[in-house]
């Protein structure tokens, strides 16, 4: 979390998605969320939309997959492939060598050579680079918490979202937004 000076919607730093963050707004159909905070700053990297394309085998599921790809025609996303000869090559075959996921490895190695943000939710994998300052890093409960902080949304909107998001198999901190919020303002 971060005090509201260090707020991202309010610089010109890039936001680079995993899977699981993006899933989260996907899901639940509110992308809307992301563009409102980052519009023009969202990167995602070429592995993450290979992820999400299994879900096109489902007839049940492949809108999910198609709203992903419509998102990136429109442009509210813009895909980074990374090169063998970049050195965020180097930096995904090393994270992929110590068994962090191939989308996870990505949006790390982007991040980490453009400094830019990561949007991950799985902390038990990037704690580390976080504690050692290798990245910095935004959960879906930032997000939120900075689109709250922008449209003036009241927390028992944001808990709606939440609610939906996690009813959608989405794994969240299992703690109320708002204490969240407390929690995480009590420590600056």
């Amino acid at each position: 979390m971060m005090s509201d000076a260090n707020l991202i919607y309010q610089t010109d730093i890039k936001l680079v998605f995993d899977n699981d963050c993006l899933a989260s707004f996907i899901w639940i159909k509110r992308i809307d969320i992301l563009t409102n905070l980052y519009s023009g700053r969202m990167l995602v990297p070429q592995v993450v939309v290979d992820e999400f394309s299994f879900l096109k085998r489902y007839s049940k599921y492949k809108w999910v997959y198609e709203d992903l790809l419509d998102a990136i025609n429109k442009n509210i996303f813009k895909i980074i492939e990374i090169d063998s000869d970049s050195k965020a090559f180097y930096e995904y075959t090393k994270l992929r060598n110590m068994g962090k996921g191939k989308g996870e490895s990505a949006a790390i190695a982007i991040a980490k050579t453009m400094d830019n943000y990561t949007a991950c939710n799985n902390l038990k994998d990037i704690r580390p680079l976080i504690d050692n300052n290798e990245i910095n890093n935004l959960l879906t409960f930032d997000i939120l918490f900075e689109y709250h902080h922008k449209t003036g949304k009241p927390i028992n909107r944001i808990e709606t979202i939440i609610t939906k998001m996690r009813n959608k198999k989405r794994k969240l901190p299992n703690i109320k937004f708002e204490k969240y919020i407390k929690d995480e303002f009590d420590d600056i």
